[in-house]
């Protein structure tokens, strides 16, 4: 998989609309997909969250919701969201979709309807490549204890657990934690506390390797900066990390596997430069993605599907 020679699908004269070029060419549009893993359709009349939709759903029938969230996004239209709402300042690590949870999206759709005057851009790389570049030592310590995902709802900078699991109801909470083998308690303050455990990587059939799929990186609290840290334990004093990471039987992970694991990512990471109306296609089962720091304006949509593309 080359990443550097991903497709890029342009409209033609007679062709400006997404949604009918989907359903005519999807066949052999296919197959370049589930070669490359993304594709990037340019030139086409996505004017609105209305065309992006029935762009969508001329292909797919399993739209999902954003439920079990880490980062604070704002439902727009149907299933679409807002993509991540962190600090235009701050650069988002590649990582594949909600592979903290055991229930993960397969396809991706980002729909670039403002782009940013500088930067912002939209960072992909190939998951196995990752897979195979992280050092034997910590694959097989990784592989045979998994990683165990931390989140304090409501503390510090995390989302509520009503906005997380898009209810208000405490028994809902535990009735989905149940389900999903997930270990919750709930604190004095009412806030929720869960912990699960989940794998470090998946293999993909179709591709016949292994490949990265976790975010203990993003959930690490090595991943907070130096600043946010002063400013956390100056407002909440103690115990203030709101997710953190640590293997499945609840040892640590030395900071200096994700030193070497976020090297390893950077190196890997392409750019996607977007242009107005950008549609960008990411099979998540195969490629990671993340975003560049930008200024000025920029709005990009996502919505995430199951059913396979």
């Amino acid at each position: 998989m080359n990443l550097r020679n991903f497709q890029i699908v342009k409209s033609g004269k007679d062709n400006k609309n997404l949604k009918f070029f989907l359903k005519s060419n999807w066949n052999k549009l296919q197959k370049k997909y589930k070669k490359n893993g993304l594709l990037l359709f340019r030139g086409f009349d996505v004017n609105d969250l209305n065309d992006f939709n029935q762009a969508i759903k001329s292909i797919h029938k399993k739209v999902v919701n954003y439920t079990e969230g880490s980062t604070p996004r704002s439902k727009v239209k149907g299933k679409i969201y807002t993509s991540t709402e962190i600090s235009s300042k701050r650069q988002i690590p590649l990582h594949n979709e909600m592979s903290y949870t055991s229930k993960y999206p397969k396809n991706l759709w980002f729909y670039a309807h403002k782009v940013s005057p500088k930067g912002g851009y939209t960072t992909v790389a190939d998951s196995s490549k990752i897979y195979k570049q992280i050092p034997k030592k910590f694959k097989n310590k990784f592989e045979k204890k998994k990683v165990m995902y931390i989140r304090k709802y409501g503390v510090g900078f995390d989302l509520s657990w009503q906005k997380t699991f898009n209810t208000q109801s405490k028994k809902k909470v535990e009735e989905y934690c149940r389900k999903k083998n997930i270990k919750f308690s709930w604190t004095k303050k009412n806030n929720l506390v869960t912990r699960q455990v989940h794998r470090f990587s998946i293999y993909n059939k179709f591709l016949k390797k292994r490949i990265w799929f976790n975010q203990a990186h993003l959930f690490h609290h090595s991943n907070i900066d130096k600043n946010t840290k002063i400013l956390l334990k100056k407002i909440f004093k103690t115990n203030f990390y709101s997710r953190d990471s640590k293997f499945g039987d609840g040892s640590d992970i030395p900071n200096d596997y994700f030193v070497k694991i976020n090297r390893i990512l950077e190196k890997n990471s392409l750019n996607i430069k977007w242009k107005k109306n950008d549609i960008l296609l990411i099979n998540n089962l195969a490629i990671s993605h993340g975003r560049r720091k930008y200024s000025g304006d920029r709005k990009v949509y996502v919505a995430m599907t199951n059913d396979a593309a």
